[in-house]
């Protein structure tokens, strides 16, 4: 049996109950993926998102906020227009996973817009492989894996993540939330 894995779902069912409390900041759960980047590295931490995205999203998302084929819509989760704030709060965490501070990331803008909208794709397209079993899970692990060499990516990967797991606990209400874990 390979131990990364049990990390892994630990890791994310608090990084997602850190989220999902009442008026979340959108640094909750942070130090959980400090933590597990020392650990491993900065990249390895889209392998929580992954799994909150296919196990706490695919299944708690309500029907209104999903396409026509059943899958949740990231647009519908969290709309594009979201991420200005997104690429803000990106950048003042790149610091901690890797090493480069808000000023330097503001000089570089357009590079953080261009790897929000890759991770934006990228979120949706875990959402899409969700239902489809381990062929599925495969090809996520494919798709965080084409991000790895991309902070900029792999922090609007986080927030965007983070934002529907905050969007699913606001629709569900602080009962029900809690209720489901």
């Amino acid at each position: 049996m390979n131990l990364y894995w049990p990390i892994v779902q630990e890791r994310a069912a608090v990084f997602s109950s850190a989220q999902q409390r009442p008026g979340a900041a959108l640094l909750n759960g942070f130090p959980v993926l400090v933590a597990h980047a020392a650990d491993f590295s900065p990249f390895h931490t889209l392998h929580i998102m992954q799994f909150c995205l296919a196990v706490i999203v695919f299944e708690d998302c309500p029907n209104h906020l999903r396409n026509s084929a059943g899958v949740p819509d990231l647009e519908q989760l969290v709309p594009t227009d979201t991420d200005a704030l997104t690429i803000l709060t990106t950048a003042e965490q790149q610091q901690t996973l890797f090493g480069r501070g808000l000023d330097e990331e503001l000089r570089n803008v357009e590079d953080q817009v261009a790897g929000t909208t890759r991770a934006r794709t990228a979120v949706q397209q875990i959402l899409d492989q969700a239902p489809r079993g381990r062929a599925g899970r495969e090809r996520m692990l494919d798709v965080v894996y084409e991000l790895r060499d991309d902070p900029r990516a792999i922090a609007g990967f986080v927030e965007l993540t983070a934002s529907a797991l905050r969007e699913i606990a606001t629709q569900q209400g602080p009962a029900d939330a809690s209720a489901g874990r």
